[in-house]
Protein backbone atom coordinates (compact mmCIF):
# COMPACT_ATOMS: atom_id res chain seq x y z
CA UNK A 1 0.00 0.00 0.00
CA UNK A 2 1.36 3.67 -0.85
CA UNK A 3 1.94 6.20 1.88
CA UNK A 4 -0.46 9.33 1.55
CA UNK A 5 1.56 12.38 -0.41
CA UNK A 6 0.83 14.28 3.11
CA UNK A 7 2.84 11.37 4.78
CA UNK A 8 5.57 10.86 2.36
CA UNK A 9 6.12 14.66 2.36
CA UNK A 10 6.15 16.03 6.18
CA UNK A 11 8.95 18.56 6.55
CA UNK A 12 12.17 16.63 8.32
CA UNK A 13 13.39 19.48 8.90
CA UNK A 14 12.22 22.83 10.91
CA UNK A 15 13.45 24.66 7.92
CA UNK A 16 10.53 22.86 5.44
CA UNK A 17 7.61 23.75 7.80
CA UNK A 18 5.95 26.04 5.28
CA UNK A 19 4.65 29.29 6.26
CA UNK A 20 4.85 29.09 10.43
CA UNK A 21 8.14 31.62 10.47
CA UNK A 22 7.42 32.87 14.13
CA UNK A 23 6.55 29.38 15.90
CA UNK A 24 9.83 27.33 14.21
CA UNK A 25 12.12 30.81 14.64
CA UNK A 26 11.21 30.32 18.53
CA UNK A 27 11.71 26.70 18.70
CA UNK A 28 14.73 27.02 17.06
CA UNK A 29 16.14 29.70 18.81
CA UNK A 30 15.60 28.29 22.48
CA UNK A 31 17.18 24.79 21.48
CA UNK A 32 19.91 27.03 20.39
CA UNK A 33 20.32 28.71 23.37
CA UNK A 34 19.50 25.74 25.32
CA UNK A 35 16.34 27.33 26.46
CA UNK A 36 13.87 24.28 26.14
CA UNK A 37 10.88 24.41 28.21
CA UNK A 38 9.19 21.56 30.15
CA UNK A 39 5.95 21.66 28.11
CA UNK A 40 4.78 23.68 25.37
CA UNK A 41 1.06 24.32 23.84
CA UNK A 42 0.85 24.49 20.41
CA UNK A 43 -2.22 25.97 19.33
CA UNK A 44 -3.85 26.82 16.02
CA UNK A 45 -6.27 25.19 12.47
CA UNK A 46 -5.96 21.98 11.31
CA UNK A 47 -3.26 21.17 8.79
CA UNK A 48 -1.23 24.03 9.93
CA UNK A 49 1.73 21.59 11.14
CA UNK A 50 1.31 21.41 15.03
CA UNK A 51 1.92 17.80 15.32
CA UNK A 52 4.93 18.36 12.90
CA UNK A 53 6.30 20.71 14.76
CA UNK A 54 6.18 18.41 17.44
CA UNK A 55 8.07 15.79 16.60
CA UNK A 56 10.76 18.08 14.96
CA UNK A 57 10.92 18.94 18.42
CA UNK A 58 11.05 15.51 19.89
CA UNK A 59 13.47 15.26 17.42
CA UNK A 60 16.05 18.10 18.04
CA UNK A 61 15.78 17.40 21.97
CA UNK A 62 17.32 13.26 21.48
CA UNK A 63 19.42 14.11 18.17
CA UNK A 64 22.97 12.70 18.85
CA UNK A 65 24.70 15.04 16.19
CA UNK A 66 22.52 18.20 15.56
CA UNK A 67 24.01 20.60 13.45
CA UNK A 68 24.56 24.10 14.67
CA UNK A 69 21.89 26.03 13.16
CA UNK A 70 19.59 24.27 15.53
CA UNK A 71 18.45 21.28 12.95
CA UNK A 72 18.39 17.51 13.57
CA UNK A 73 21.05 15.49 11.80
CA UNK A 74 18.56 12.93 10.64
CA UNK A 75 20.91 10.32 10.15
CA UNK A 76 20.85 9.23 13.73
CA UNK A 77 19.27 6.58 15.09
CA UNK A 78 17.35 8.59 17.61
CA UNK A 79 16.49 10.81 14.56
CA UNK A 80 15.67 7.73 12.81
CA UNK A 81 13.49 6.23 14.54
CA UNK A 82 11.40 9.56 15.27
CA UNK A 83 10.79 9.57 12.11
CA UNK A 84 9.44 5.94 11.40
CA UNK A 85 7.29 6.14 14.89
CA UNK A 86 9.15 4.15 16.46
CA UNK A 87 11.13 5.80 18.98
CA UNK A 88 10.78 4.61 22.77
CA UNK A 89 10.69 8.12 24.35
CA UNK A 90 8.58 9.77 22.62
CA UNK A 91 4.72 9.43 23.20
CA UNK A 92 2.10 10.31 20.89
CA UNK A 93 -1.20 10.31 22.45
CA UNK A 94 -4.67 10.78 21.47
CA UNK A 95 -6.39 13.21 23.42
CA UNK A 96 -9.88 12.01 22.04
CA UNK A 97 -9.57 8.61 22.53
CA UNK A 98 -7.50 8.49 26.16
CA UNK A 99 -9.22 11.25 28.29
CA UNK A 100 -10.03 9.67 31.24
CA UNK A 101 -8.63 9.84 34.16
CA UNK A 102 -7.43 6.66 34.59
CA UNK A 103 -5.23 7.04 31.32
CA UNK A 104 -3.78 10.01 32.60
CA UNK A 105 -2.88 8.17 36.03
CA UNK A 106 -1.38 5.57 34.04
CA UNK A 107 0.75 8.03 31.88
CA UNK A 108 1.89 9.44 35.71
CA UNK A 109 3.36 6.08 36.57
CA UNK A 110 5.30 5.52 33.69
CA UNK A 111 6.42 9.33 33.68
CA UNK A 112 9.25 8.93 36.54
CA UNK A 113 10.57 5.69 35.28
CA UNK A 114 14.36 6.64 33.38
CA UNK A 115 14.15 6.85 29.42
CA UNK A 116 14.60 3.68 27.28
CA UNK A 117 17.27 5.45 25.06
CA UNK A 118 19.02 7.70 27.25
CA UNK A 119 17.64 11.00 26.01
CA UNK A 120 14.34 12.93 26.55
CA UNK A 121 11.00 11.53 27.09
CA UNK A 122 8.96 13.59 25.19
CA UNK A 123 5.16 13.27 25.63
CA UNK A 124 3.00 14.58 22.62
CA UNK A 125 -0.90 14.99 23.79
CA UNK A 126 -3.10 15.24 20.27
CA UNK A 127 -6.20 17.30 20.87
CA UNK A 128 -5.77 17.63 24.56
CA UNK A 129 -8.86 20.41 25.30
CA UNK A 130 -10.89 16.58 24.53
CA UNK A 131 -9.46 15.63 28.19
CA UNK A 132 -11.56 15.45 31.10
CA UNK A 133 -11.84 18.30 34.16
CA UNK A 134 -10.57 15.36 36.18
CA UNK A 135 -8.07 14.32 33.79
CA UNK A 136 -6.91 17.93 33.66
CA UNK A 137 -6.58 17.95 37.44
CA UNK A 138 -4.91 14.76 37.99
CA UNK A 139 -1.95 16.19 35.11
CA UNK A 140 -1.67 19.53 37.26
CA UNK A 141 1.16 18.84 39.43
CA UNK A 142 2.94 16.62 37.30
CA UNK A 143 3.04 19.31 35.08
CA UNK A 144 4.17 21.75 36.85
CA UNK A 145 7.35 19.68 38.37
CA UNK A 146 8.44 16.86 35.88
CA UNK A 147 11.49 15.02 36.18
CA UNK A 148 14.30 16.47 34.75
CA UNK A 149 14.39 14.32 31.31
CA UNK A 150 10.49 14.70 30.28
CA UNK A 151 8.65 16.72 27.73
CA UNK A 152 5.28 17.48 27.49
CA UNK A 153 4.24 18.44 24.29
CA UNK A 154 0.46 19.38 23.68
CA UNK A 155 -1.43 20.61 20.42
CA UNK A 156 -4.86 21.64 20.31
CA UNK A 157 -7.45 23.35 17.68
CA UNK A 158 -9.54 25.03 20.20
CA UNK A 159 -6.90 26.51 22.89
CA UNK A 160 -10.15 28.10 24.88
CA UNK A 161 -11.15 24.63 26.04
CA UNK A 162 -7.89 24.12 27.20
CA UNK A 163 -7.77 24.76 31.92
CA UNK A 164 -6.43 28.17 32.48
CA UNK A 165 -4.01 26.41 35.18
CA UNK A 166 -2.74 23.70 32.20
CA UNK A 167 -1.91 26.93 29.63
CA UNK A 168 0.05 28.90 32.34
CA UNK A 169 2.07 25.65 33.34
CA UNK A 170 3.08 25.40 29.51
CA UNK A 171 4.47 28.18 26.73
CA UNK A 172 1.31 28.30 24.47
CA UNK A 173 2.68 28.88 20.59
CA UNK A 174 0.37 29.74 18.28
CA UNK A 175 0.01 28.72 14.61
CA UNK A 176 -1.45 30.11 11.99
CA UNK A 177 -3.45 29.75 8.42
CA UNK A 178 -0.48 28.47 6.18
CA UNK A 179 -1.10 31.59 3.14
CA UNK A 180 -2.02 30.51 -0.39
CA UNK A 181 1.05 31.42 -1.79
CA UNK A 182 2.96 29.29 0.42
CA UNK A 183 0.73 26.09 -0.34
CA UNK A 184 1.27 26.90 -4.15
CA UNK A 185 4.50 26.56 -3.79
CA UNK A 186 4.95 23.02 -1.36
CA UNK A 187 2.41 21.55 -3.88
CA UNK A 188 4.47 22.79 -6.75
CA UNK A 189 7.48 21.33 -4.98
CA UNK A 190 5.47 17.87 -4.71
CA UNK A 191 4.34 18.10 -7.86
CA UNK A 192 8.44 18.27 -9.68
CA UNK A 193 9.14 15.17 -7.23
CA UNK A 194 6.67 13.33 -8.00
CA UNK A 195 6.68 13.67 -11.79
CA UNK A 196 3.30 15.35 -12.37
CA UNK A 197 2.61 17.84 -14.47
CA UNK A 198 0.21 20.90 -12.67
CA UNK A 199 -0.76 24.10 -14.15
CA UNK A 200 -0.52 27.10 -12.07
CA UNK A 201 -4.41 27.53 -12.15
CA UNK A 202 -5.35 24.22 -10.61
CA UNK A 203 -2.81 24.90 -8.34
CA UNK A 204 -4.40 28.01 -7.10
CA UNK A 205 -7.90 26.49 -7.00
CA UNK A 206 -6.48 23.84 -4.86
CA UNK A 207 -5.00 25.88 -2.55
CA UNK A 208 -7.78 28.54 -1.99
CA UNK A 209 -10.42 25.56 -1.33
CA UNK A 210 -7.73 24.26 0.92
CA UNK A 211 -8.64 27.09 3.85
CA UNK A 212 -5.24 27.28 4.83
CA UNK A 213 -4.89 23.81 5.95
CA UNK A 214 -1.30 22.38 4.10
CA UNK A 215 -2.66 18.73 4.89
CA UNK A 216 -6.11 19.41 3.31
CA UNK A 217 -4.37 20.81 0.19
CA UNK A 218 -2.03 18.30 -0.53
CA UNK A 219 -4.97 15.48 -0.14
CA UNK A 220 -6.88 16.97 -2.65
CA UNK A 221 -3.64 17.48 -4.87
CA UNK A 222 -3.42 13.85 -4.40
CA UNK A 223 -7.14 13.33 -5.40
CA UNK A 224 -6.66 15.79 -8.35
CA UNK A 225 -3.37 13.45 -9.64
CA UNK A 226 -5.49 10.13 -9.40
CA UNK A 227 -8.23 11.64 -11.43
CA UNK A 228 -6.15 13.33 -14.06
CA UNK A 229 -4.02 9.92 -14.56
CA UNK A 230 -0.68 12.25 -14.05
CA UNK A 231 -2.01 15.70 -14.99
CA UNK A 232 -3.27 18.03 -12.71
CA UNK A 233 -5.32 20.88 -14.49
CA UNK A 234 -8.57 22.72 -14.43
CA UNK A 235 -10.63 19.82 -15.99
CA UNK A 236 -9.06 17.62 -13.17
CA UNK A 237 -9.77 20.55 -10.54
CA UNK A 238 -13.57 20.79 -11.66
CA UNK A 239 -14.15 17.51 -12.13
CA UNK A 240 -12.99 17.27 -8.70
CA UNK A 241 -15.03 19.77 -6.67
CA UNK A 242 -18.32 19.94 -9.32
CA UNK A 243 -18.14 23.19 -10.68
CA UNK A 244 -17.68 26.56 -8.87
CA UNK A 245 -14.02 27.64 -9.84
CA UNK A 246 -12.58 31.25 -9.75
CA UNK A 247 -12.44 30.55 -13.35
CA UNK A 248 -15.90 29.66 -14.21
CA UNK A 249 -17.34 32.24 -11.47
CA UNK A 250 -15.26 35.23 -13.64
CA UNK A 251 -16.54 33.63 -16.70
CA UNK A 252 -20.30 34.06 -15.38
CA UNK A 253 -19.79 37.61 -13.61
CA UNK A 254 -18.62 38.64 -17.63
CA UNK A 255 -21.39 36.69 -19.09
CA UNK A 256 -23.84 38.80 -16.74
CA UNK A 257 -23.24 41.96 -17.68
CA UNK A 258 -22.50 40.93 -21.49
CA UNK A 259 -25.44 38.66 -21.87
CA UNK A 260 -28.24 38.15 -18.79
CA UNK A 261 -30.43 35.95 -20.16
CA UNK A 262 -26.93 33.54 -20.81
CA UNK A 263 -25.44 34.33 -17.48
CA UNK A 264 -28.86 32.28 -16.64
CA UNK A 265 -28.61 29.09 -18.86
CA UNK A 266 -24.78 28.91 -17.66
CA UNK A 267 -25.92 29.35 -13.76
CA UNK A 268 -28.36 26.33 -14.11
CA UNK A 269 -26.16 24.47 -15.99
CA UNK A 270 -23.28 24.72 -12.72
CA UNK A 271 -26.14 24.23 -10.21
CA UNK A 272 -27.05 21.00 -12.36
CA UNK A 273 -23.66 19.73 -12.07
CA UNK A 274 -23.93 19.33 -8.32
CA UNK A 275 -22.31 22.43 -6.79
CA UNK A 276 -24.18 23.76 -3.67
CA UNK A 277 -25.91 27.53 -3.57
CA UNK A 278 -23.66 28.12 -0.49
CA UNK A 279 -20.56 26.71 -2.45
CA UNK A 280 -21.32 29.39 -5.39
CA UNK A 281 -21.64 32.52 -3.34
CA UNK A 282 -18.12 31.11 -1.50
CA UNK A 283 -17.18 31.66 -4.70
CA UNK A 284 -19.06 34.99 -5.96
CA UNK A 285 -18.33 36.97 -2.70
CA UNK A 286 -14.77 37.32 -2.75
CA UNK A 287 -14.49 37.97 -6.65
CA UNK A 288 -16.47 41.25 -6.23
CA UNK A 289 -15.13 42.22 -3.23
CA UNK A 290 -11.54 42.30 -5.08
CA UNK A 291 -13.66 43.62 -7.89
CA UNK A 292 -14.91 46.45 -5.81
CA UNK A 293 -11.71 46.82 -3.68
CA UNK A 294 -9.81 46.91 -7.66
CA UNK A 295 -11.94 49.71 -8.85
CA UNK A 296 -11.51 51.84 -5.81
CA UNK A 297 -7.29 51.44 -5.08
CA UNK A 298 -6.03 49.64 -8.31
CA UNK A 299 -3.17 47.86 -8.07
CA UNK A 300 -2.72 48.71 -4.25
CA UNK A 301 -5.80 46.18 -3.75
CA UNK A 302 -3.39 43.45 -4.01
CA UNK A 303 -1.73 43.29 -1.29
CA UNK A 304 -5.12 42.61 0.88
CA UNK A 305 -5.61 39.84 -1.69
CA UNK A 306 -4.08 36.36 -2.85
CA UNK A 307 -4.58 36.16 -6.21
CA UNK A 308 -2.76 34.46 -9.19
CA UNK A 309 -1.41 36.26 -11.97
CA UNK A 310 -4.61 35.37 -14.31
CA UNK A 311 -6.52 36.53 -11.45
CA UNK A 312 -5.17 39.98 -11.26
CA UNK A 313 -5.33 40.16 -15.25
CA UNK A 314 -9.10 39.02 -15.30
CA UNK A 315 -9.42 42.32 -12.56
CA UNK A 316 -7.49 44.63 -14.60
CA UNK A 317 -9.32 43.98 -17.94
CA UNK A 318 -13.09 43.40 -16.33
CA UNK A 319 -13.18 45.87 -13.76
CA UNK A 320 -12.75 49.12 -16.25
CA UNK A 321 -16.70 48.07 -17.25
CA UNK A 322 -18.20 48.28 -13.99
CA UNK A 323 -19.21 50.95 -12.00
CA UNK A 324 -17.86 51.09 -8.08
CA UNK A 325 -21.43 51.74 -7.03
CA UNK A 326 -22.89 48.74 -8.69
CA UNK A 327 -19.97 46.60 -7.47
CA UNK A 328 -20.68 47.51 -4.00
CA UNK A 329 -24.10 46.73 -4.30
CA UNK A 330 -23.70 43.54 -5.64
CA UNK A 331 -21.36 42.19 -3.18
CA UNK A 332 -24.39 43.20 -0.39
CA UNK A 333 -26.43 41.69 -2.27
CA UNK A 334 -25.05 38.49 -2.44
CA UNK A 335 -23.86 38.50 1.27
CA UNK A 336 -28.00 38.78 2.23
CA UNK A 337 -28.15 35.61 0.31
CA UNK A 338 -25.46 33.41 2.38
CA UNK A 339 -27.90 32.65 5.46
CA UNK A 340 -30.95 31.60 3.07
CA UNK A 341 -28.34 29.53 1.64
CA UNK A 342 -27.07 27.94 4.37
CA UNK A 343 -30.66 26.95 5.70
CA UNK A 344 -31.37 25.44 1.96
CA UNK A 345 -32.23 26.29 -0.88
CA UNK A 346 -33.45 24.52 -4.14
CA UNK A 347 -31.78 25.34 -6.55
CA UNK A 348 -33.91 27.10 -8.77
CA UNK A 349 -35.27 29.33 -6.21
CA UNK A 350 -31.62 30.41 -5.60
CA UNK A 351 -31.06 30.76 -9.20
CA UNK A 352 -34.11 33.34 -9.42
CA UNK A 353 -32.85 34.84 -6.11
CA UNK A 354 -29.22 35.74 -7.37
CA UNK A 355 -29.97 37.12 -10.89
CA UNK A 356 -32.69 39.02 -9.31
CA UNK A 357 -30.35 40.72 -6.88
CA UNK A 358 -27.73 41.28 -9.45
CA UNK A 359 -29.64 42.75 -11.95
CA UNK A 360 -31.02 44.78 -9.79
CA UNK A 361 -27.88 46.05 -8.25
CA UNK A 362 -27.17 47.60 -11.50
CA UNK A 363 -30.28 49.66 -11.54
CA UNK A 364 -29.62 52.99 -9.63
CA UNK A 365 -31.30 53.99 -6.83
CA UNK A 366 -34.65 55.78 -7.74
CA UNK A 367 -34.74 59.29 -6.38
CA UNK A 368 -38.36 58.47 -5.38
CA UNK A 369 -37.28 56.34 -2.97
CA UNK A 370 -35.35 58.64 -1.04
CA UNK A 371 -37.20 60.04 2.14
CA UNK A 372 -39.62 63.15 1.01
CA UNK A 373 -38.28 65.15 4.31
CA UNK A 374 -35.32 64.31 5.65
CA UNK A 375 -34.97 64.51 9.58
CA UNK A 376 -31.48 63.88 11.37
CA UNK A 377 -32.45 62.55 14.79
CA UNK A 378 -29.39 61.91 17.19
CA UNK A 379 -30.16 59.54 20.12
CA UNK A 380 -30.08 60.93 23.20
CA UNK A 381 -30.82 59.35 26.89
CA UNK A 382 -34.27 59.88 28.33
CA UNK A 383 -34.66 63.49 30.34
CA UNK A 384 -37.62 65.39 31.55
CA UNK A 385 -39.49 67.70 29.44
CA UNK A 386 -38.22 71.60 30.16
CA UNK A 387 -40.70 74.21 29.36
CA UNK A 388 -37.67 76.64 28.40
CA UNK A 389 -36.51 77.16 25.10
CA UNK A 390 -32.91 76.12 24.77
CA UNK A 391 -30.31 79.18 24.64
CA UNK A 392 -28.41 77.24 21.86
CA UNK A 393 -31.48 76.93 19.47
CA UNK A 394 -32.72 80.24 17.56
CA UNK A 395 -35.30 79.17 15.07
CA UNK A 396 -35.32 80.79 11.95
CA UNK A 397 -37.57 83.84 11.51
CA UNK A 398 -38.24 83.95 7.80
CA UNK A 399 -40.86 86.64 6.88
CA UNK A 400 -44.31 84.69 6.77
CA UNK A 401 -45.76 83.56 3.55
CA UNK A 402 -49.32 86.05 4.03
CA UNK A 403 -52.35 83.39 2.87
CA UNK A 404 -55.51 85.07 2.64
CA UNK A 405 -58.72 83.30 3.48
CA UNK A 406 -62.24 83.68 1.27
CA UNK A 407 -63.13 86.76 3.32
CA UNK A 408 -62.64 89.70 1.40
CA UNK A 409 -60.93 91.70 4.28
CA UNK A 410 -59.72 89.15 6.87
CA UNK A 411 -58.96 90.38 10.43
CA UNK A 412 -55.98 88.03 11.24
CA UNK A 413 -53.33 87.31 8.36
CA UNK A 414 -52.48 83.29 9.19
CA UNK A 415 -48.97 82.17 7.33
CA UNK A 416 -48.24 78.71 6.71
CA UNK A 417 -44.99 77.47 7.90
CA UNK A 418 -41.68 77.34 5.38
CA UNK A 419 -40.90 74.05 4.42
CA UNK A 420 -36.87 75.50 5.19
CA UNK A 421 -38.06 76.40 9.11
CA UNK A 422 -39.70 73.30 9.53
CA UNK A 423 -37.21 70.80 8.23
CA UNK A 424 -35.20 72.46 11.44
CA UNK A 425 -37.71 72.52 13.67
CA UNK A 426 -38.80 69.13 13.03
CA UNK A 427 -35.33 68.12 13.83
CA UNK A 428 -35.38 70.10 17.11
CA UNK A 429 -39.23 68.71 17.90
CA UNK A 430 -37.59 64.79 17.45
CA UNK A 431 -34.70 65.05 19.65
CA UNK A 432 -37.35 65.86 22.64
CA UNK A 433 -40.22 63.94 21.19
CA UNK A 434 -39.89 61.85 18.27
CA UNK A 435 -43.96 61.30 18.58
CA UNK A 436 -44.79 64.58 18.21
CA UNK A 437 -42.31 65.34 15.43
CA UNK A 438 -44.05 62.37 13.24
CA UNK A 439 -47.56 63.91 13.82
CA UNK A 440 -46.53 67.54 12.82
CA UNK A 441 -45.39 66.10 9.51
CA UNK A 442 -49.62 65.19 9.00
CA UNK A 443 -50.80 68.14 9.70
CA UNK A 444 -50.45 71.82 8.71
CA UNK A 445 -48.45 74.37 10.83
CA UNK A 446 -50.19 77.77 10.61
CA UNK A 447 -49.06 81.02 11.81
CA UNK A 448 -51.70 83.71 13.27
CA UNK A 449 -50.58 86.74 14.54
CA UNK A 450 -49.40 85.71 18.29
CA UNK A 451 -50.46 82.49 18.57
CA UNK A 452 -50.25 79.09 16.64
CA UNK A 453 -52.89 77.34 14.54
CA UNK A 454 -52.70 73.23 13.41
CA UNK A 455 -54.30 72.24 10.64
CA UNK A 456 -55.66 68.97 11.42
CA UNK A 457 -57.79 68.48 7.90
CA UNK A 458 -57.05 65.30 6.13
CA UNK A 459 -54.65 64.43 9.84
CA UNK A 460 -54.84 60.76 11.12
CA UNK A 461 -56.61 59.88 14.48
CA UNK A 462 -53.39 59.76 15.74
CA UNK A 463 -51.33 62.40 14.43
CA UNK A 464 -54.71 64.51 16.43
CA UNK A 465 -53.80 62.86 19.63
CA UNK A 466 -49.78 62.88 19.83
CA UNK A 467 -50.74 66.58 19.37
CA UNK A 468 -53.15 66.60 22.47
CA UNK A 469 -52.37 67.69 25.74
CA UNK A 470 -49.80 69.94 27.53
CA UNK A 471 -47.21 67.89 27.17
CA UNK A 472 -47.21 68.52 23.23
CA UNK A 473 -48.54 72.31 23.50
CA UNK A 474 -45.14 73.05 25.93
CA UNK A 475 -42.90 71.29 22.95
CA UNK A 476 -44.53 72.94 20.33
CA UNK A 477 -44.39 76.60 22.23
CA UNK A 478 -40.15 75.77 23.24
CA UNK A 479 -40.05 75.13 19.37
CA UNK A 480 -41.89 77.63 17.43
CA UNK A 481 -41.89 80.43 20.01
CA UNK A 482 -45.49 80.78 19.72
CA UNK A 483 -48.39 79.30 22.54
CA UNK A 484 -50.63 76.86 20.34
CA UNK A 485 -54.09 78.25 19.61
CA UNK A 486 -57.46 76.59 18.51
CA UNK A 487 -57.43 73.99 15.93
CA UNK A 488 -58.47 74.99 12.49
CA UNK A 489 -60.43 71.58 12.85
CA UNK A 490 -62.92 70.61 14.54
CA UNK A 491 -63.18 67.18 14.64
CA UNK A 492 -60.08 67.11 16.91
CA UNK A 493 -59.23 65.04 19.58
CA UNK A 494 -61.00 67.26 22.16
CA UNK A 495 -64.21 67.16 19.94
CA UNK A 496 -64.67 63.44 19.15
CA UNK A 497 -68.43 61.92 18.94
CA UNK A 498 -69.31 60.90 22.35
CA UNK A 499 -71.86 58.23 21.19
CA UNK A 500 -69.09 56.35 19.35
CA UNK A 501 -67.04 56.29 23.13
CA UNK A 502 -63.79 55.85 21.13
CA UNK A 503 -65.15 52.49 18.96
CA UNK A 504 -63.35 52.24 16.05
CA UNK A 505 -64.07 50.71 12.82
CA UNK A 506 -61.50 47.58 11.61
CA UNK A 507 -61.39 49.78 8.02
CA UNK A 508 -60.36 53.21 10.02
CA UNK A 509 -57.65 51.06 12.04
CA UNK A 510 -56.46 49.66 9.00
CA UNK A 511 -56.13 53.24 7.65
CA UNK A 512 -54.52 54.94 11.01
CA UNK A 513 -52.10 52.46 10.84
CA UNK A 514 -51.38 52.41 7.44
CA UNK A 515 -50.98 56.69 7.83
CA UNK A 516 -48.72 55.57 10.74
CA UNK A 517 -45.94 53.61 8.56
CA UNK A 518 -46.37 56.80 6.28
CA UNK A 519 -45.48 59.10 8.71
CA UNK A 520 -42.29 56.33 10.30
CA UNK A 521 -41.10 56.01 6.66
CA UNK A 522 -40.89 59.96 6.14
CA UNK A 523 -38.73 60.39 8.83
CA UNK A 524 -36.78 57.14 7.72
CA UNK A 525 -37.72 55.11 11.07
CA UNK A 526 -39.53 51.94 12.37
CA UNK A 527 -42.60 51.87 14.33
CA UNK A 528 -41.43 49.42 16.99
CA UNK A 529 -44.62 48.73 18.87
CA UNK A 530 -48.22 50.86 18.83
CA UNK A 531 -50.83 51.23 20.68
CA UNK A 532 -54.32 53.18 20.87
CA UNK A 533 -55.09 55.81 23.11
CA UNK A 534 -58.62 57.05 23.94
CA UNK A 535 -59.59 60.44 23.59
CA UNK A 536 -59.83 61.28 27.42
CA UNK A 537 -55.85 59.71 27.51
CA UNK A 538 -53.85 62.99 26.33
CA UNK A 539 -50.48 61.85 27.46
CA UNK A 540 -47.92 60.20 25.62
CA UNK A 541 -45.58 59.57 28.34
CA UNK A 542 -45.83 56.31 29.14
CA UNK A 543 -45.47 55.12 25.34
CA UNK A 544 -41.92 56.87 25.79
CA UNK A 545 -41.31 54.61 29.20
CA UNK A 546 -42.71 51.70 27.03
CA UNK A 547 -40.30 52.68 24.12
CA UNK A 548 -37.26 54.02 26.03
Amino acid sequence: MSVSLYRKYRPTLFREVAGQDIAIGILRSSYAERKIGHAYLFSGPRGCGKTTAARLLAKIVNCQNPTGDGEPCCACDSCTAVSSGSHMDVMEIDGASNRGIDQIRELKSHVGLASFMGGTKVYILDEVHMLTTEAFNALLKTLEEPPPSVMFVFATTEPHKVPVTIRSRCQHIPFHRISTECMVARLRLIAEAEGVSASDSALWEISRNADGALRDAISIFEQAVAISHGEVSQDSVRALFGGGSRAETERWVTLIRESPENAAASLKETLDLGVSPERFLDGLFPLLRDMWAFSLWGEKAFAGTSLSPDEKDFLKTEVPNWRADVLKRASMAVATLFPRARFGLRSDVFSGLLLFEMLNSFESPAASDAPALAIRVEPKPPRPFSAQKPESYEPKRAEPDIKLSSAEKPKQQTAEMHLSDMNELLGHIAREDITIAAALIDVRVLREDDSLKLDFSGASKAAKVALAGARASGILESAFGLPPGENCDESGPDNQNPGNSGMTSPATAAGEASQMEAIAARLGADILMSRRLDAEDNSTEDIDDELF
